[in-house]
């Protein structure tokens, strides 16, 4: 390191902005270390093979090491496979371009940038490798057939696409929006619109400041705060909300949702049960395989409605909500069975055959309908202070 930094203060003496480079040992391995400056402009394009690791500082240029690495009995046989230049970099339209050359499976190549924090945009194109950057106050972009990315004190939007592998961010102020092959994605801290695509892998939100859309082909989605609507969905997982000021939509085809807090809620599950603490606003739930339990809360109400094919309904009314009940059970004979805390709801008849048992009442003089339908189970109307 000492040797790379004394190289990179001898070209910014010299006022150089071409390519230097000395070959070292480091370990088993041989290295060709590669330094220089770039003018900072109106943003920044990196063109690299493997690793890339960005810092913004407060500086006026950008300054980049490239290390390209190789295992070889001598300096010699290093030194050969080695001495093509690998390194080009340029100004197109006020933009500085970085380009590092792969030069076959027996080259690794690492890049490490430090950037004025204030470029407008920062644009990554890499094949393979961890894509880091951190204290940026502009855009990123990243494109890379595969690898994982860390970023942390974005300030401006972020873009990521990656053919495999995970991503994981700290807090990023600007818009988000990802998409994986394959791989986990973790966000700690959102400050505008979120969408976030994955074909495998768990997906976990901290704090969104704006909506968040979220699909995975299979794992769990876990997002503890939202302050606007939420659109979760995954082909095989549990999808837990902690808190959401609007409407949750959420969809698991083998899995278990429950929703803490939310404005408003759409829920289906193919098989899971499906649990909301509190939410306020129009309620929408159906399971095939798996019972319902649901706390509602009597701000803005709106007409609901609650199904399941195979399991119990559990509902949790407090005691000055205003609300009209449709409740139909239609479990064979006498396992039909529908419960209510409150006396205004009344069994209607007795089930028979092609008949479900029915309940209906109006509590504290009615108001929006909450329709209830349960196939092979009990239904529970309970009152909840």
């Amino acid at each position: 390191m000492k040797l790379v930094l004394l190289l990179l203060a001898a070209l910014s003496a010299a006022g150089q902005h071409d390519t230097s480079y000395r070959i070292v040992r480091e370990g088993n391995d041989w290295v060709r270390i590669d330094g220089g400056f770039l003018p900072a402009g109106a943003g920044l394009t990196v063109i690299a093979p493997g690793r890339v690791n960005t810092q913004g500082e407060w500086r006026d240029d950008v300054s980049y090491i490239v290390k390209r690495r190789v295992r070889a009995q001598s300096f010699a046989a290093a030194k050969a496979l080695l001495s093509a230049p690998a390194v080009r970099h340029s100004v197109v339209s006020g933009r500085a371009v970085l380009s590092v050359a792969s030069q076959g499976p027996r080259v690794t190549a690492e890049v490490e940038l430090r950037v004025p924090r204030s470029l407008p945009e920062t644009a990554f194109q890499v094949m393979d490798g961890v894509i880091s950057a951190f204290d940026l106050a502009g855009a990123v972009r990243v494109n890379a057939k595969a690898g994982s990315v860390r970023m942390d004190r974005i300030s401006g939007s972020l873009t990521a696409q990656t053919g495999g592998g995970e991503i994981r961010l700290g807090r990023v102020a600007g818009a988000i929006r990802i998409q994986s092959g394959g791989g986990g994605i973790s966000i700690d801290g959102a400050g505008s619109t979120t969408v976030i695509e994955t074909a495998g892998g768990e997906v976990f939100v901290g704090e969104a400041m704006g909506p968040v859309s979220a699909v995975t082909g299979g794992g769990n989605i876990q997002i503890e705060r939202a302050f606007a609507h939420v659109d979760a969905r995954t082909r095989g997982g549990l999808v837990e909300i902690g808190r959401a000021d609007g409407q949750v939509r959420a969809n698991t085809t083998g899995g278990a949702i429950h929703i803490r807090s939310a404005r408003g809620a759409d829920c289906d599950s193919g098989s899971g049960p499906i649990r909301l603490d509190s939410v306020s606003g129009r309620l929408r739930a159906a399971t095939q395989l798996g019972s319902i339990v649901a706390g509602i809360s009597p701000e803005r109400v709106r007409d609901s409605y609650l199904n399941t094919s195979a399991g119990d309904i559990t509902v949790l009314l407090p005691s000055n909500i205003a609300v009209t009940v449709q409740a139909e059970n239609e479990a064979a004979g006498a396992m039909a069975r529908i419960f209510s805390d409150f006396p205004e709801i009344r069994v209607l008849r007795l089930p028979s055959m092609g008949t479900p048992l029915a309940a209906r009442g109006a509590i504290n003089g009615g108001g929006p309908v909450l329709r209830l339908s349960a196939t092979g189970g009990i239904i529970h109307l309970k009152r909840h202070e």
